[in-house]
């Protein structure tokens, strides 16, 4: 059963270019514009056919996703939302808008979506049966700001580094991500696709306006197989 869905036209318009929105309610009741385009940021290497999204420094007890993906090397593209106050912003001045990642998508074909579903974690065994923190399937939690997307594969490995706490590992993480962004030029959101020493791959992206519970949809075909993953940062109003 799909246990969390979400609107479908939201999940594919926020990747088209020029989507504007006008006058919406935003945080605390204040009304913005926003303005989404896509960016593309690498390819993410799909080795097991699972994949894991979760805050990259915390791995330890995550999970990967119930459903089998397709495996090899698939696009990571951003859904970026430009964020300006209608009352105070004068065209052109950059350092007035504010960019956020609202969406992260990973796609593995170009087959038109017939269906949405939520994207549902694998029970952990390890989780404390007390602990609804724990328990939650249908999202993960970040604590330092990112997202990131991960096969199942590298994910054995960077948590095990985690757990032994490797401070090499966790070094080397921290200033690549700390180099993307300086490049990105935004502080408001960065992001980074990097290699691991086994092989593998990770993708790491700012999470929206920061902290939070973030859920991820499947994007299925007409033939039921997945042709995108979706995780969403609460940036867009529906």
């Amino acid at each position: 059963m799909d246990k969390v869905m979400h609107e479908s036209k939201v999940l594919e318009e926020v990747f088209g270019e020029g989507v504007h929105l006008e006058q919406v309610k935003f945080w605390r009741g204040q009304r913005r514009n926003l303005a989404f385009y896509t960016k593309s940021i690498g390819e993410l290497r799909v080795t097991t056919g699972k994949i894991v999204a979760d805050d990259p420094y915390s791995l330890i007890e995550s999970t990967p996703f119930v459903q089998v993906f397709p495996k090899g090397s698939f696009p990571v593209e951003l859904s970026i939302a430009r964020i300006t106050d209608p009352a105070v912003y004068k065209e052109g001045r950059e350092d007035m808008v504010d960019e956020r990642i609202a969406f992260v998508r990973v796609k593995f074909s170009d087959a038109p979506v017939a269906r949405w579903a939520g994207a549902e974690r694998e029970f952990s065994p390890e989780a404390d049966p007390n602990n609804l923190y724990e328990q939650a399937r249908w999202g993960y939690a970040v604590d330092s700001g990112t997202g990131s997307l991960l096969d199942a594969q590298a994910y054995q490995w960077l948590s095990a580094q985690q757990e032994m706490d490797n401070p090499e590992v966790a070094q080397e993480l921290m200033d690549a991500w700390e180099s993307a962004a300086i490049e990105s030029f935004r502080p408001s959101r960065s992001w980074l696709v990097t290699e691991l020493e086994t092989g593998d791959n990770i993708a790491l992206f700012s999470s929206g306006f920061g902290n939070g519970v973030y859920h991820s949809y499947i994007g299925y075909g007409e033939d039921g197989s997945p042709v995108q993953l979706v995780t969403d940062f609460n940036v867009y109003p529906d």
